[in-house]
């Protein structure tokens, strides 16, 4: 017979958005937190581009920067993009400009956050899986989960967090509507440098006719490189095949010079990479933070710093819905609308700024979309 646990809200996904949701909840309230989460917490992760305000946020739920160990980030110094023309430029982001920012080390990044987690009173379930999610009829949430080594066990909770990331797997599973704009994706690798060389530690971008690469400094004398281009043109291009991936780079003037004398012994990864909008307030006692709530194009810069944002956000409307207030997690999927209809604009602007390549694919459906309305999501 399985055994049942009992917590108040059960988040689901151990990134820094369900870590986030956690710590702030733990801060704030006496709500019982519990976090499952599907890996095993070592896998290498895309190193992330952060601003400085990324530490005012960690500061909301008394976490600080030093409190990472000094490797955890590497200080970076712009970001540069040939980018609307074939020469090397600083770039802005979308929603940060240019300047000093951070690559941060995303496993010890990660990992800190759920040991603050656990530290503070929370329980961390790592290689746990929710195989199926219900909902009685007094709203309670009843989670049947199974962990890789042990057996089948099952968690009641009043509230459950979406926090799987652009795969919105929890919402998906409840049915939630799920409104994608794009399918982008990116088809990159870990590479590892052969010489001594001091690594570049700004984040560089390369448009190209059938998308753009992106190189950025990780530890340990690494560099993560990926191309940016929609599903389908990645699949007629055969992108997943290691030639055909070389033979683009190699097409690249900046890019092949920045990854020069490396190596790479792993094959090449895949990741979605596609903007996205989920609304999840049909569902009572039910909010999806990150990239599960609203997933953007990794030229915002938004990753991390909207994990964070909409963890707090999300965890001061479960606080306020389980004080009687139950027009909280309404407001807060509002919120995320409006900000990601704020984005789609700023998205459209942004890629208007290539206009080298105005008959390919790619960047045709970019010039042409036009941004959803806040009305839609009202």
């Amino acid at each position: 017979m399985n055994r049942t646990m009992q917590t108040d809200v059960l988040i689901i996904g151990g990134g820094p958005a369900g870590a986030a949701t956690a710590l702030s909840l733990l801060r704030y309230s006496g709500l019982k937190v519990t976090i499952v989460e599907h890996s095993t917490l070592d896998q290498t992760r895309v190193g992330e581009n952060v601003s400085p305000a990324l530490f005012d946020l960690l500061n909301y739920v008394g976490i600080h920067k030093n409190d990472f160990g000094s490797d955890s980030f590497i200080e970076g110094y712009s970001n540069k993009a040939s980018w609307g023309s074939p020469y090397i430029s600083t770039r802005e982001s979308m929603f940060t400009s240019a300047g000093g920012n951070y690559q941060i080390d995303r496993e010890k990044f990660d990992l800190h956050l759920l040991e603050q987690v656990v530290s503070r009173g929370g329980i961390v379930f790592p290689r746990t899986r929710c195989e199926s999610l219900k909902q009685r009829e007094d709203l309670q949430w009843e989670a049947s989960l199974k962990h890789r080594d042990y057996q089948n066990f099952n968690i009641h909770a009043r509230y459950v967090v979406d926090a799987t990331g652009r795969q919105s797997t929890v919402s998906r599973q409840l049915g939630i509507e799920s409104i994608k704009y794009d399918q982008l994706v990116a088809i990159g690798a870990f590479l590892k440098t052969t010489d001594d060389r001091s690594i570049s530690q700004d984040l560089f971008m390369e448009a190209t006719e059938e998308g753009w690469w992106y190189t950025a400094a990780l530890p340990n004398q690494q560099i993560a490189v990926a191309f940016f281009t929609d599903a389908d043109r990645a699949s007629a291009l055969q992108l997943h095949k290691t030639e055909n991936w070389c033979q683009m780079l190699k097409q690249t003037t900046h890019t092949l010079h920045r990854t020069s004398n490396t190596i790479s012994n792993e094959p090449l990864w895949t990741r979605n990479a596609f903007s996205q909008l989920n609304d999840c307030s049909a569902r009572k006692n039910f909010i999806a933070v990150g990239d599960a709530a609203a997933a953007f194009d990794p030229l915002s810069s938004m990753g991390i710093g909207f994990a964070l944002s909409s963890a707090f956000q999300a965890a001061a409307a479960l606080m306020e819905n389980h004080k009687g207030d139950t027009k909280a997690i309404d407001r807060y999927q509002q919120d995320i609308s409006r900000i990601f209809h704020s984005y789609q604009d700023l998205k459209l602007q942004f890629y208007h700024k290539e206009q080298r390549w105005p008959e390919a694919s790619f960047w045709k459906r970019r010039h042409s979309f036009v941004p959803a309305r806040p009305e839609q999501y009202a």
